[in-house]
């Protein structure tokens, strides 16, 4: 008997019963399955790598978007027919045994992409991602679930006793805007392999009370190449750690006003911003947007440091030539106009920046009519200390950042070239950044000695601090 006949038959004999089989610790309670003799059939799973019960944020009247696709225990000769369903039985169980109240979003204002169905062709293991859209209009005092089962048909018969995968659905009130008078935006990059987010949470305006920080990116997730060639997004453990407990990191500095963006930096592979094909790009571009739409990120900043495009024996230390996969070409400043380009297109309504220390790793040229100053929000120099601009022909002053400052506690003192800050206020550029803030010290004197000259006010710090894994301040 053919396999795909064989396991149709043992899941025919499924009792109609719902168990939840745990797959990881308590913070990852498992999937939703039906008893079965053999193992499930497949999965419903989250793209972004996002785990069960990651939580969509809905901000006052706007939308969120929960982005799902659909893997099988292993390919299968015949095409499948992938239908999606919100399943309020999946959530019940689910309930039953982890002692949980969850209540089914309303579902006049969930919405599935093509009717939530989707086809796996015949050898293929995983079908393409679906948009899952939730409007808004809930009571915000709730946490709603949105659980999504699969049903799968091979022509004749269809299969039901898949994995579920269950979203939370936090409707929240409406982030109030901060700092409107500003024409200088401020930016902090947190090092999340040792920093907590929250940090920059905790240093206000002495005045208005507003936070001295307008923008805060986790720094960093990677591109890489997949097994197939093609461009991901990967997370270490400690940027993992932040998409994994968003609620408690990132929402409540959106909740205070701020920006919360994600940076995108080379991993020592030839994927880089500079290397894409425009295939790729637009591959990325969509891995991108199902980061921002399910981590609830408020935009991206690519940094084109760390790719190994160019290999030389004699640079030390040596790294042998990569492997070209199908979406790798010569790396040129226009081709990471190519990825910017196609990030705007998918996500007009997000901030994009970008970071750069050389003359070549920031974006150049014209892409479908649009310039790089159109595309891009912001640009950071980021050798830390010293000046330079972009050419003000390229990049609008207003969207510039010629200085920045480091302040890892490891150098010693922090120090600030006050000429340089007069400058970026008397100049009119745009943005003015900060790298590395961390909880060893604070940085209320030397965040004042900036503001003073920036915005004319001086900078308080609320007294609380975060490790990088806490999530309430550390005893003082």
């Amino acid at each position: 008997m053919a396999p795909m006949k064989k396991l149709l038959r043992g899941l025919l004999m499924l009792a109609a019963l719902w168990l939840v089989s745990c797959t990881g610790s308590e913070s990852q309670k498992g999937n939703v399955v039906a008893v079965s003799a053999g193992e499930p059939f497949g999965k419903v799973l989250s793209a972004a790598q996002a785990k069960m019960l990651t939580p969509l944020a809905l901000w006052g009247e706007n939308s969120a978007t929960g982005h799902i696709y659909f893997e099988l225990t292993k390919p299968y000769d015949k095409d499948l027919t992938i239908t999606f369903k919100v399943n309020e039985q999946a959530l019940t169980a689910y309930n039953n045994v982890y002692g949980t109240s969850y209540t089914v979003y309303p579902a006049d204002k969930i919405s599935l992409e093509a009717n939530g169905q989707i086809t796996i062709p015949a050898g293929k293991k995983r079908s393409d991602v679906i948009d899952v859209s939730i409007q808004s209009g809930a009571n915000t005092e709730a946490i709603y679930a949105l659980p999504l089962t699969a049903e799968v048909s091979d022509g004749t018969q269809t299969i039901s006793n898949n994995a579920a995968y269950i979203y939370l659905v936090t409707p929240l009130t409406p982030a109030p805007a901060i700092n409107e008078g500003r024409t200088i935006k401020n930016l902090c990059y947190v090092e999340v392999n040792r920093e907590s987010m929250l940090n920059t949470g905790e240093y206000i305006m002495k005045e208005t009370k507003e936070p001295f920080f307008d923008i805060a990116s986790v720094f960093a997730a990677n591109i890489r190449l997949n097994e197939e060639g093609q461009p991901y997004v990967s997370c270490n453990e400690q940027t993992r750690f932040v998409l994994d407990n968003i609620d408690q990191i990132v929402r409540p500095l959106q909740a205070k006003g701020m920006k919360v963006h994600l940076s995108i930096l080379g991993d020592h592979t030839a994927a880089g911003m500079r290397s894409l094909t425009r295939e790729a790009a637009v591959t990325f571009a969509q891995e991108l947007k199902y980061y921002m739409d399910i981590y609830g990120f408020d935009g991206i900043d690519f940094d084109d440091e760390y790719s190994t495009y160019v290999t030389d024996q004699k640079v030390e230390p040596y790294i042998p030539a990569p492997t070209v996969a199908p979406s790798i070409e010569e790396c040129t400043k226009e081709r990471y106009a190519e990825l910017v380009y196609e990030c705007r297109k998918l996500m007009p309504d997000k901030t994009l920046g970008i970071y750069w220390y050389t003359g070549s790793d920031y974006p150049a040229g014209e892409v479908e009519g649009k310039t790089v100053n159109d595309l891009i929000d912001y640009s950071i120099y980021g050798l830390y200390g010293k000046w330079r601009s972009i050419d003000t022909d390229t990049v609008a002053t207003a969207k510039q950042c010629p200085y920045a400052v480091e302040v890892t506690t490891a150098k010693g003192d922090v120090k600030i070239n006050s000429t340089f800050v007069k400058r970026i206020k008397d100049d009119k550029w745009g943005y003015f950044a900060v790298y590395d803030l961390n909880d060893e010290r604070h940085y209320e004197k030397e965040f004042t000695e900036i503001s003073r000259i920036l915005y004319g006010q001086d900078v308080e710090w609320t007294g609380k601090s975060f490790g990088r894994t806490d999530f309430t301040p550390k005893a003082e």
